[in-house]
């Protein structure tokens, strides 16, 4: 007999112990992750227990008003219009279960999905959203029986999994021509990477971070507000901040997370002041580098939908080409099965949800677009 407990606030030391009772439960799993002073979301934690109080199943998720902040005063009031008919619940690797005996998991998962329809009840949740995790070998037709049975709609996703016990020279070596060149030929232009030591370095990157966010219209989602608990993770070394530079210049920034041996990047950007930057290749490339030294088992480029990724191998698209699932692809890392997961609460107002986000989405295009061109043309007034 299991029973599950629905929190809002925990002991973080022990929710994050036991996370690693399972090898596969990542950093999106984590209080440093779930928790934040933003008010635009609020944790909520989800225990399974056995009759003896044991751990069984973890499920944290953030309940969510808002995602984007953008910079436009008519987007934001947009926005604030969303929120006014959308609330919703997402949850990122989960959930966790902590046994291999399938018949077990699939007590648990059930138990796990009665929770999470108290939760959507409580905060009268128009949808909750899903991703499982791209660890979990054990996901079978029965496992997927149950998500279908309480009303969740799965799509195929994939996720690219590194296996880190290998030889680092045998890393590189299978990795494709193409990515060697470039990492190779950014050392040639005298791109450097670093690894960020000092607080001032942090700022220099939440700076390039706000200035990368404006090309796309948004307000950073880690603004240098933030800066103090990103230096508290920083020397936890739950984030590790990678830096390229060029003709001494920050061109990007890498910072990857660190949890339970697992490696994740979580966020990639870019001043855009050299036409032809090479620096996230070498950064990627750094960081698997750094990845060997900690002992990580496995450095997990996290993925996206599996359609677009069969549709970037069968197009000549060059957009697909260049899309960052692709380039995720590229580095050798073996697919792996994931699945996105919704349960639709209210019809109507998710229908106006997606109508309307899709036109902030089209801004957000527009702005990247414009931002680029913009970029494009002053990069080659300087070069002429």
């Amino acid at each position: 007999m299991y029973i599950f407990k629905i929190l809002t606030k925990i002991d973080s030391s022990i929710w994050d112990n036991d996370l690693t009772k399972s090898n596969y439960a990542t950093f999106f799993q984590t209080t440093n992750y779930l928790n934040s002073n933003s008010k635009d979301y609020f944790p909520v934690f989800i225990y399974v227990l056995d009759q003896d109080g044991n751990v069984m199943g973890q499920l944290g998720l953030r309940i969510i008003k808002t995602v984007v902040r953008y910079s436009s005063p008519f987007f934001r009031r947009l926005l604030h219009f969303i929120l006014s008919i959308t609330s919703r619940g997402i949850w990122l690797d989960g959930p966790i279960i902590n046994t291999n005996d399938k018949n077990i998991r699939l007590e648990i998962l059930q138990k796990m999905m009665e929770a999470i329809k108290v939760v959507a009840d409580k905060y009268d949740l128009v949808h909750i959203e899903g991703y499982t995790p791209g660890h979990d070998l054990l996901i079978d037709d029965n496992y997927k029986k149950i998500l279908s049975k309480n009303n969740f709609i799965m799509q195929d996703y994939v996720t690219f999994i590194l296996d880190m016990e290998k030889n680092i020279d045998d890393i590189w070596s299978n990795l494709p021509k193409r990515l060697k060149q470039d990492v190779n030929r950014a050392k040639r232009r005298n791109i450097s990477v670093k690894q960020l030591e000092r607080y001032d370095e942090l700022k220099q990157y939440l700076i390039l971070a706000q200035e990368w966010a404006t090309t796309k219209g948004i307000v950073n989602s880690t603004p240098i507000e933030d800066i103090e608990s990103l230096w508290a993770d920083h020397k936890s070394e739950i984030s590790k901040f990678f830096l390229a530079y060029q003709d001494n210049e920050l061109i990007s920034g890498l910072r990857v997370i660190f949890f339970n041996r697992i490696v994740q990047p979580n966020e990639v950007i870019s001043s855009y002041s050299k036409p032809t930057s090479l620096g996230g290749t070498l950064l990627t490339w750094t960081s698997i580098e750094w990845a060997k030294t900690v002992n990580a088992l496995v450095y997990d480029f996290t993925g996206g939908k599996k359609e677009i990724l069969q549709n970037n191998f069968t197009t000549n698209d060059e957009n697909n080409k260049n899309s960052l699932l692709y380039y995720k692809s590229k580095w050798s890392g073996q697919e792996m099965p994931q699945y996105n997961l919704i349960t639709i609460r209210k019809k109507l107002n998710y229908k106006i949800y997606v109508i309307l986000f899709s036109i902030v989405r089209k801004y957000h295009n527009l702005r990247m677009k414009q931002n680029k061109d913009k970029k494009d043309k002053t990069i080659s007034n300087t070069t002429c």
